[in-house]
């Protein structure tokens, strides 16, 4: 193991030190399949090599392998656990698999602040059993909209809450100003190694903004995509996809990914501020997405994990009218079974246009 890295772990209130941990590794009960993930993250924490592999997501194009420094890992954690004031005393949730950044950088916060590290359930409901207060924990947007239909009072237990993979619908926001834990929704990606700006999201501070952490230098390039300077975790400048509005205090509103944006007769459309607008409307999965006209080159339209009736549809588009400028407004409405997602609950974007083309083609293909 490099020399200079944490080495000690609080897991589930037992103290384990390097040489504890590395035989401990060894029987951990691989019917929990959480703790085997950590198990796994803890052999190679603890193997002499000074970096991890570690898989991208692959919202930004196909998921493939990059290396990750170890060192780096610490620089963001000791970022976070600094901005929210983590320390000994503490107690945090485990509940996203170790086999993603989100997940690691959760244990490697407890291994370097000495929190106490609680596992749970990866599901859907991760505070089902929980019945003690917890002072941060880390979640996706399906988590925290699962707990709060089925537990709304278990959130409550938790002090401070990041929640990030996705976006944070308008519905899901809404339900969370009348929350008492302290929400943030957190920007980054696995070559960030995890968050590297936060937005708080409830509470007289909320905003719609992201603001970055200590020494994070942002910029736009010439297509006002986001470019990262972040030394203490990556050695070069990361140029993103990310379309943001940026100020000069660094903090930034996302406008969504430049390969996303909507050209219709000669209008852009970006599609994730349009899916805020419309999801007050919306009680089931959607996603605005595009295919190929003639005329206009592209136009817009409402993709639907559900079907409707021709009732409800006529009330959906009736709602929509009033809601959208005619620029706005989709031309057409589909409906699939269910929206392809990525890991981490992102939205598979391309996959929802090939299923709209091949429906389109198919369409043709009967009408011809």
């Amino acid at each position: 193991m490099p020399e200079g890295l944490p080495n000690s772990l609080r897991l589930n209130g037992q103290l384990l030190q390097q040489p504890e941990l590395a035989a401990a590794t060894g029987h951990f009960p691989e019917s929990d399949s959480l703790i085997a993930s950590v198990n796994e993250f803890l052999r190679l924490w603890f193997d002499d090599d000074d970096s991890i592999d570690q898989q991208t997501s692959g919202s930004t194009g196909q998921p493939k392998l990059i290396r990750l420094s170890k060192q780096a890992m610490v620089n963001s954690a000791a970022m976070t656990n600094s901005f929210f004031q983590l320390e000994k005393a503490h107690q945090a949730l485990l509940c996203l698999s170790p086999e993603y950044i989100a997940g690691k950088m959760m244990i490697v916060r407890a291994m370097l602040s000495g929190m106490n590290l609680l596992t749970s359930t990866v599901g859907s409901n991760p505070l089902a059993e929980c019945v003690r207060p917890i002072d941060f924990a880390a979640m996706v947007p399906l988590q925290v909209s699962t707990i709060l239909k089925h537990d709304p009072d278990k959130l409550s237990l938790v002090s401070k809450l990041i929640i990030g993979g996705s976006a944070i619908d308008a519905r899901l926001e809404a339900l969370l100003q009348h929350q008492q834990t302290k929400c943030w929704h957190t920007y980054g990606m696995t070559e960030t190694i995890s968050h590297i700006a936060l937005r708080k999201v409830n509470g007289d501070d909320r905003s719609d903004r992201f603001s970055p952490l200590d020494n994070i230098r942002l910029s736009t390039d010439s297509r006002q995509c986001l470019v990262i300077d972040a030394p203490a975790l990556h050695n070069e400048t990361l140029i993103t996809n990310d379309l943001v509005e940026l100020r000069n205090d660094g903090s930034f509103r996302m406008l969504g990914r430049v390969d996303d944006v909507i050209v219709s007769a000669g209008h852009k459309i970006h599609p994730l501020l349009l899916e805020k607008k419309i999801s007050p409307l919306l009680p089931y999965p959607f996603v605005i997405s595009s295919v190929p006209h003639p005329e206009a080159g592209s136009e817009t339209v409402l993709v639907i994990g559900h079907t409707y009736g021709i009732g409800e549809l006529f009330a959906l588009w009736k709602a929509l009218e009033e809601k959208l400028s005619p620029v706005e407004m989709p031309r057409r409405i589909a409906f699939i079974e269910q929206i392809p997602s990525l890991p981490g609950e992102k939205t598979d974007r391309n996959a929802v246009r090939k299923l709209l083309l091949q429906h389109l083609s198919k369409n043709l293909t009967e009408h011809t």
